[in-house]
C-alpha cells in the first residue's frame, strides 16, 4: 500500500503540460528555429521543478498526451526576470523618491554621493534600531521584486549583515561584499578584511571593488584574484559618469576635490591616464567573469576590449536618468556581440525598483533598439552575466521551471506586438509565477 507521503511524491513528479497562446522562450531564432524564440500556441512539460520539453502544443500533446494539460488562456508564458545589479541594503534611504522633485544632480555624482553619505549617517543617528529597520526595508524591496517576477538578484552591499537578506526567500540573492580604499593605509586595512572574510568558509560570500576611482589598483587586483579563486563574479561600477573618466585620465575634476575632502587621497594613487575600461584592462582584471555595471562612458576601443575579453555589462537606465549621467552605448554593445544585463540599482538613485520599468526606460532612451533584445537583457542577459544561465534566463529542457504567466491582451497577433507590450507596459505588467 502507498502511504500519503509516497502518494504526494508520485503526484509531484507527475509531468504537467502548461499551454499558453504564446510561449516566449528567451532563446534566439537560430537556437529554436522560430522567429525571436516565440512559439504560438506553445506548451511546456514540467516535472520536479524542471522543464522536460517545450514546443507547439500540437507536438507536445502528441508526445506527452497522457499527462494533464493546464490551460493558461490570455497569458504569455515567459522566463522569469533577472535583476543584474542592486543594493538592497540601501532600500531604507529612498533618496531618489524624496529628492527627485527637489533636486537635480545634473550628472554630478559627487554631489549625490555626499547626499547619500549624509542620509546614511542621519538614518543611523536618529534610529536606535537602525540595523533592524535596514533589514526590514531591504526584505520588503526583495518581496516587491519577487512579486513582479524577479527570480535572481545580483546584490552589492557594504555590510556583512546584508548577506542574509535573501535567506529563506523565493528569489535567489547572490550577495557580494563591496570594498574600497584608495590610500596606502586604506588598502592595507581592506586587504586584511578581504582575507579575513574570504578565509571564513561559513560566510561563503564573494567580494567586489566599488569603482576604479575609489579603489586602489592593488586592492582591485587582490579582490579579482580572490574572486577568480572562488569562481565568483567580479562586479564593479565602471564609467558611470564623465567625471569618473576625467579623474582617471587627468587626475582633475570634481572627484579629485571630493576625494581630497574625504581624506581619500594621500599621493600614492598614480593617475592612469586612461578610460575606466582601459585602466582595468591594464590591471589584468577583465575576463569572462567581470561584470561592468553602468558602462555609460566607454569609447569604441573599450567596447572592443570588453567584447574580446568576453566581459559582461549591466545597464541601469533608471539610475542613470535620475543622476543625469547619460545613456550607455547599447547599440554598440549589441553590435559587438555583448548582450547586457539590466539592473535597478538602489532606492538611493532610482525612485522605483522595477525591472519592467527599466525595460520601458531603455526603450524610451533608445527607441530604435529591437524590443526583443531588451527583453533578452532582462532575462538571459542577466543570467549570463551572473553565471547562472544553465539554470535560468530562458526556457529550455533541463533548466529550472522559473516561468512567468503574464496577463495579456488576447488580441495580440504577432511577436512584434508581444515584445512591444513587454518592454513598454512598465509597472502595469501583471505577472505571476507558474505553479
Amino acid at each position: 500500500m502507498i502511504n500519503q507521503e509516497e502518494s504526494n511524491l508520485l503526484k509531484s513528479s507527475q509531468p504537467v503540460i502548461h499551454r499558453g497562446p504564446w510561449l516566449i522562450t528567451g532563446l534566439t531564432s537560430d537556437a529554436l528555429a522560430v522567429p525571436h524564440g516565440v512559439i504560438e500556441d506553445g506548451a511546456l512539460v514540467i516535472a520536479d521543478g524542471l522543464i522536460q520539453a517545450l514546443g507547439t502544443y500540437k507536438n507536445i500533446a502528441r508526445e506527452f498526451g497522457q499527462y494533464h494539460t493546464q490551460e493558461h488562456e490570455g497569458s504569455l508564458l515567459t522566463p522569469a526576470l533577472i535583476n543584474g545589479h542592486c543594493h538592497l541594503e540601501l532600500s531604507h534611504l529612498d533618496l531618489a523618491g524624496r529628492t527627485q522633485k527637489k533636486r537635480s544632480y545634473n550628472g554630478d555624482p559627487a554631489v549625490w554621493i555626499r547626499d547619500l553619505l549624509a542620509e546614511k549617517e542621519r538614518f543611523s543617528r536618529y534610529n536606535a534600531d537602525a540595523e533592524k529597520l535596514i533589514m526590514s526595508h531591504a526584505r520588503q524591496t526583495l518581496h516587491d521584486m519577487t512579486a513582479e517576477g524577479v527570480v535572481f538578484i545580483g546584490d552589492i552591499g557594504n555590510f556583512l549583515t546584508s548577506r542574509v537578506i535573501g535567506h529563506g526567500q523565493n528569489t535567489r540573492v547572490c550577495f557580494l561584499l563591496e570594498l574600497l580604499g584608495l590610500t596606502n593605509e586604506a588598502e592595507t586595512k581592506t586587504i586584511a578584511r578581504l582575507e579575513n572574510v574570504t578565509a571564513n568558509d561559513s560566510l561563503n560570500i564573494g567580494c567586489t571593488p566599488h569603482a576604479p576611482y575609489s579603489t586602489s589598483p592593488g586592492l582591485i587586483q587582490a579582490i579579482k584574484k580572490q574572486a577568480d579563486r572562488q569562481s565568483h563574479i567580479f562586479s564593479i561600477h565602471v564609467a558611470e559618469s564623465k567625471q569618473e573618466v576625467e579623474f582617471l585620465q587627468t587626475g582633475s575634476g570634481v572627484f579629485k576635490e571630493f576625494l581630497l575632502a574625504r581624506g581619500a587621497l594621500d599621493g600614492s594613487f598614480t593617475i592612469p591616464g586612461k578610460g575606466s575600461v582601459q585602466y582595468l584592462e591594464s590591471l589584468g582584471v577583465i575576463n569572462n567573469k567581470t561584470l561592468c555595471v553602468h558602462a555609460v562612458h566607454v569609447d569604441h576601443a573599450e567596447i572592443h576590449i570588453l567584447a574580446k575579453k568576453k566581459a559582461k555589462v549591466c545597464l541601469c537606465p533608471g539610475s542613470n536618468r535620475f543622476l543625469g549621467v547619460g545613456k550607455a552605448p547599447v547599440t554598440e554593445f549589441l553590435a559587438h556581440g555583448i548582450l547586457p544585463a539590466l539592473g535597478t540599482d538602489s532606492k538611493a538613485s532610482n525612485e522605483v525598483l522595477s525591472m519592467w520599468r527599466e525595460m520601458r526606460l531603455l526603450r524610451e532612451d533608445h527607441p530604435n533598439l529591437p524590443p526583443e533584445s531588451i527583453f533578452a537583457m532582462a532575462t538571459r542577459g542577466g543570467a549570463e552575466a551572473w553565471g547562472v544561465a544553465s539554470e535560468m534566463g530562458s526556457l529550455e529542457p533541463g533548466k529550472r521551471a522559473l516561468v512567468l504567466k503574464i496577463r495579456c491582451n488576447e488580441n495580440m497577433h504577432s511577436t512584434q506586438e508581444i515584445f512591444e507590450y513587454l518592454t513598454t507596459a512598465g509597472e502595469s505588467v501583471e505577472a505571476d509565477f507558474l505553479e
